[in-house]
């Protein structure tokens, strides 16, 4: 395979090995810091929001260790792996280890790679978050998706105007969505197409992917009671109207 088609991040965490290898190779740990994960027959389905799923094999696994998860291909090819290991460090943190192989090629692969590369840096960052400020505590996912065909800047910038503020990496901010309770905390994310929050009770984040002209949020509330289903319900709805312009 292409070495240029094979994507590596790196974390460490504030976490045992255990704590990091449940939340990398089990559905719940998964969706603390993903999306919301299920069972599916010997693997894990991925739900991405707006009726937008990603079936996943387990493909490898070493307990405590190591794990290799593969999206389903061709003949039964897994085309694009996601490698996960765990190493323990004497400090009592963990490094975690992700590597992604084998991207579904065409003119815009590069693009491809960036836009993962991006998701992946959210993600984690979700994970270390969680560690630091939720640990131990259950997840309550919300996820919202919607292809558009408005270019990116200006579903940003529609985006930015319906959320009430525009605020940099740090601020304290309070966000207003229509229809919503006003989102308040720090921001803790940022750059010229996302925003993240880390509120008292969770994580919001809100992205604008222009090369494949995607609009999502994905918001995590831990150790609270919400209605997840009506949640997922009203923001899909704010994201395709965001969406549709």
């Amino acid at each position: 395979m292409d070495e240029r088609r094979r994507l590596a991040k790196e974390v460490e965490l504030a976490a045992t090995p255990d704590e990091v290898w449940r939340a990398i190779s089990t559905p719940e740990g998964m969706s603390i810091w993903f999306v919301p994960h299920e069972d599916a027959g010997g693997g894990i389905e991925a739900d991405f929001g707006g009726g937008n799923t990603q079936a996943g094999l387990v493909l490898e696994r070493e307990p405590g260790r190591r794990v290799v998860y593969g999206a389903p291909g061709p003949d039964g090819v897994p085309p694009m792996t996601v490698e996960f290991l765990v190493e323990g460090r004497e400090n009592g943190t963990t490094v975690l280890r992700l590597v992604q192989s084998g991207f579904f090629g065409g003119d815009d692969w590069e693009a491809e790679y960036d836009g993962f590369g991006r998701g992946w840096d959210m993600f984690l960052h979700n994970l270390d978050g969680y560690f630091r400020h939720f640990a131990g505590l259950p997840v309550a996912n919300v996820v919202a998706f919607a292809f558009t065909t408005r270019p990116g800047e200006a579903v940003w910038a529609d985006l930015i105007d319906r959320l009430g503020a525009d605020p940099a990496l740090g601020d304290r901010v309070r966000l207003t969505p229509e229809g919503f309770e006003p989102v308040e905390g720090v921001v803790d994310l940022r750059d010229d197409s996302l925003l993240g929050v880390r509120t008292e009770h969770g994580f919001h984040r809100f992205m604008v992917d222009d090369a494949h002209h995607m609009v999502n949020t994905t918001q995590y509330f831990y150790g609270v009671d919400v209605d997840r289903a009506a949640r997922t319900a009203a923001w899909q709805s704010w994201i395709d109207a965001l969406a549709a312009g």
